[in-house]
């Protein structure tokens, strides 16, 4: 497959007339369907029993989310162009006329005008920048190492990556407009990319931009607003929430292809605990296994499996090993005898099972695109979780088949092409295996992190950015990588800290785990044959510095967790753009900033991602009546919104901001290990001196790994605090009390000194007495209260 070649409209035929839902194409008609899903999100579909007679997809979307009205309306004019308007009429995106819905043979292309002012932004994981005007590009899971040249991948923007997400978010002026493609196989689109090598245009043609597949079925989604926010939430209760994870995927993890067994487990676990650094997961290579079968655990690292995996979860470390869907072809290996006996494998042309290249030799490929496929890889990974392994980590489901071509292998029983499964491949593999843990533990949240990804993979699988290199290039673009993928519907990714290939320095290191701290998933990961890097593996300050930001994120966990309550019940993003919470000002465009970003509503980084950078500009987003203000998290001090400053840092710092008029739960103290309460909190009350902002929060509390919150064991009240002079005023209103009684210490800000608690046992007035704590880098004066129990 061309991976930087695609279909030009030059090469289609036009609709030309458009009258109850028939739609003139040439000399012949295809059918078009428009309809008004609600909350101005709309599906446009065409259908042609001849041009397009599969429909390959699989996985539904919840198109049942919506029940409100629609302002915004789609629509096909007579003379067959569609058009996008608001509810004053003004068109929002305009079909090309004469040139708008186009077939070439079983092709089919969607174009649109663009004119100068539209941003462009989305399109899933891609490393092409945050903004993407001028971009061609193609949604094709790839194995990149293999698909691209290793230059490429280190320094330059390597494109498809390993994630397939073919959606797009247009700004026009201050409208937004998301389109999804409602298509399993290789989306292209188009943004104004140079298709002369003089840089002329084609027969000096209107800009414009389009989109569209080789063949399948032609469909879409239009997704209207007038904020990012509002056309993310939509996006994503459309695709599927992410479901509540457990708190313990939230921390660090430690993973290095070479750790093979629990003499590497127990060192690292030994390692992390003498350095009192918190660590969640320990993490296994494909060297687990035997010989690299899938669904094996080897003789040679493994002794009494279960009593070594269980003695590890005892002392907090949760044990996730690879799971590759290659599967061995050999004689007597009894997942291959049974999978061949079930009939459960991708077929070749000639009708026998596909044969790629990966760690173990010859495999062969469980079709996931089967509900049997998926039943039948469901089994063993319920055997999986009963042998201890408390996650998956699913590798090599691009797929991945070496050097062998793609097209030979086949899905449903070898009667569809691959193009009909190959985006959606991971996400099956993903769906088969959260249920095979859900068999194992039906009360217990899985964890799964997948490299390949499409839409809808969200409601299944955390997503890992795939193979990256140890540099500064890599460094900053993951973050407006993982913003995209954020817009795009797949909120729960991040990349490997400080990457996978080459060898970090100990700036690099540093600098990575700043930032990482604050990304929705945090893994330190190696390459076989590359230095140690582990915390302690760059010198004793190093490790104090990377030490202090994961104790952070930890101390950070209440307010994290409380992004995926939001997440799972509404679909309000996490990690996010300064454009998404904010709008652009005279001057100050927030939609060209890529090497910042929010973490939820409060909190906002901007990483030093240079070698050898101490100093920074800084933007501080704000409102255009000026009141929005921000504390500076190193030294305390509330700083005016809507401008651009400069900001100096060192090793031991990061520029770290929180909003005025928030509330912030945090763990109690410096977290040393991977203990945590989401039951015992300081609340963080971000009110300055002089403020007049209500502040309001609502805390949800539970145990963090099972499904106790969804039958009511859960602990939930709502805060709500003002400041007067140096008062701060809280009031506690319980609304539900499943779950154990909350602990809550208050901290404040400026000169607060005192804090007036209404709780519905009465009023408590506390002084708060001086406390100081390191929280980016630098002693941080604070105020804190004794704990009060609701």
């Amino acid at each position: 497959m061309y991976f930087n070649k695609i279909r030009h409209p030059s090469n289609f035929t036009f609709a030309h007339r458009h009258d109850d839902g028939r739609l003139d194409v040439g000399d012949g008609s295809v059918q078009a369907t428009v309809r008004d899903l609600g909350e101005d999100v709309f599906h446009v579909e065409l259908a042609h029993a001849t041009r397009w007679p599969l429909d390959a997809r699989l996985l539904p979307l919840y198109e049942d989310a919506f029940s409100g009205p629609s302002s915004h309306r789609v629509a096909i004019s007579a003379s067959g162009t569609l058009s996008v308007t608001d509810a004053a009429g003004a068109a929002v995106l305009d079909g090309t006329e004469g040139a708008s819905i186009g077939v070439c043979g079983s092709a089919w292309l969607i174009q649109f005008v663009r004119d100068e002012g539209m941003r462009f932004f989305g399109q899933g994981e891609k490393v092409t920048g945050l903004e993407k005007t001028g971009r061609r590009t193609k949604f094709w899971n790839a194995d990149v190492w293999a698909d691209h040249p290793l230059s490429v991948v280190i320094d330059g923007q390597a494109d498809p990556q390993y994630a397939a997400i073919p959606y797009l978010l247009i700004r026009r002026g201050t409208a937004w407009v998301g389109i999804l493609v409602d298509h399993p196989g290789a989306v292209f689109m188009d943004l104004g990319s140079n298709w002369f090598f003089t840089g002329k245009d084609d027969l000096d043609a209107p800009p414009s931009l389009w989109f569209g597949a080789d063949q399948g079925v032609p469909a879409f989604y239009v997704i209207a607003g007038d904020s990012v926010a509002a056309v993310t939430q939509r996006l994503q209760r459309l695709v599927g929430t992410t479901p509540l994870p457990p708190l313990w995927s939230l921390g660090h993890h430690q993973c290095r292809w070479g750790y093979a067994g629990p003499r590497d487990l127990h060192q690292l676990d030994a390692g992390f605990s003498r350095h009192e650094f918190p660590c969640d997961g320990l993490w296994l290579d494909i060297d687990y296994m035997e010989r690299y079968k899938v669904f094996t655990t080897s003789a040679e690292h493994f002794d009494d499996r279960a009593a070594e995996l269980a003695e590890l979860d005892a002392r907090g470390r949760r044990v996730v090993p690879i799971l590759d869907p290659g599967v061995k072809v050999e004689a007597g290996y009894e997942v291959a005898e049974n999978g061949l006996a079930a009939g459960i494998f991708c077929q070749n042309p000639e009708g026998r099972p596909y044969v790629g290249f990966v760690w173990p030799g010859r495999t062969w490929f469980p079709d996931f695109s089967l509900p049997e496929g998926r039943d039948w890889w469901a089994g063993y990974a319920r055997q999986f979780r009963d042998w201890g392994f408390h996650g998956a980590w699913l590798d090599m489901n691009d797929p991945s088949v070496g050097a062998a071509e793609l097209d030979d292998m086949r899905f449903q029983h070898g009667r569809w092409e691959h193009w009909t499964y190959h985006n959606q491949y991971a996400t099956g593999m993903a769906q088969a295996t959260r249920e095979g843990f859900l068999a194992a533990r039906p009360d217990e949240r899985p964890f799964l992190l997948a490299r390949s990804a499409a839409t809808g993979s969200s409601r299944y699988t955390a997503v890992w950015t795939g193979d990256n290199w140890s540099n500064w290039h890599h460094l900053r673009t993951s973050i407006h990588c993982t913003l995209n993928l954020a817009l795009s519907g797949i909120p729960f990714n991040g990349p490997d800290v400080p990457g996978f290939g080459g060898s970090p320095d100990r700036d690099l290191a540093i600098a990575w785990y700043k930032a990482g701290a604050f990304f929705p998933f945090l893994r330190n990961h190696a390459n076989a044959g590359t230095p140690q890097q582990e915390p302690w593996a760059f010198g004793a300050d190093a490790l104090a510095i990377i030490r202090h930001y994961v104790r952070l994120r930890y101390k950070l966990l209440p307010y994290f967790y409380q992004l995926w309550v939001a997440q799972e019940r509404d679909g309000a993003a996490v990690m996010r753009p300064l454009f998404h919470d904010f709008p652009n000002l005279e001057g100050l465009e927030l939609d060209r900033v890529d090497d910042q970003f929010l973490v939820g509503p409060a909190l906002m980084q901007a990483p030093l991602v240079h070698p050898g950078e101490q100093h920074r500009a800084v933007v501080l987003p704000g409102r255009a009546d000026g009141a929005t203000r921000w504390m500076d998290a190193g030294n305390g001090r509330f700083l005016a919104g809507g401008r651009g400053i400069q900001v100096d840092s060192n090793a031991h710092s990061t520029p770290l901001f929180l909003l005025e008029g928030r509330l912030v739960p945090m763990q109690v103290g410096e977290r040393t290990s991977q203990h945590n309460d989401l039951a015992d909190i300081e609340l963080h009350v971000i009110l300055g001196a002089g403020s007049d902002a209500v502040a309001t929060l609502d805390y949800v509390a539970d145990d963090g790994l099972t499904y106790g919150y969804q039958r009511g064991e859960r602990s939930r009240c709502h805060l709500r605090a003002q400041r007067t002079g140096d008062v701060l005023h809280l009031a506690i209103s319980e609304v539900e009390a499943g779950w154990k009684p909350l602990r809550l210490r208050v901290v404040g800000y400026d000169g607060a000194a005192q804090a007036v608690i209404t709780t519905p046992a009465g009023t408590v007035t506390q002084d708060l007495a001086p406390h100081r704590w390191t929280f980016s880098g630098e002693p941080l004066a604070a105020a804190i209260g004794d704990a009060v129990v609701l």
